[in-house]
């Protein structure tokens, strides 16, 4: 989840976080977590109100099995 004043900013933050997970969690490379995280996450805007903006990202757990 990212969350920032600026929308691209979350939505960057939100990225960098899934990779992150990815790696200490699922124990990717970071090179193969980014490439996971760009083709399969989605990402959604969690909030808009209070001058911050909130976005997250989404795997499917299913890619795991």
């Amino acid at each position: 989840m990212g969350l920032n004043e600026d929308l691209r900013e979350a939505t960057r933050l939100a990225v960098l976080e899934m990779i992150d997970f990815l790696v200490t969690e699922k124990h990717l490379t970071r090179d193969d977590a980014y490439m996971l995280t760009s083709s399969a996450a989605d990402l959604a805007i969690t909030q808009l109100v209070d001058g911050n903006k909130g976005v997250h990202a989404m795997i499917p757990k299913s890619i795991f099995r």
